[in-house]
């Protein structure tokens, strides 16, 4: 993974957090890792292909 050099801040449920922090703990990473992870699986599949 590429070094991570910006930060965006967003607002979530209490639920969608909770949800997000299980689910990070359950595959043994930061909640930070997982939402990087998944952000860029979105974009490589509606076709942005690019990975740093």
């Amino acid at each position: 993974m590429p070094k991570i050099d910006a930060q965006l801040g967003i607002r979530l449920t209490k639920d969608l957090k909770a949800r997000l922090t299980a689910q990070a703990k359950s595959e043994m990473k930061s909640v930070s890792t997982l939402v990087v992870q998944l952000v860029e699986e979105y974009l490589e599949s509606q076709g942005d292909g690019k990975k740093d």
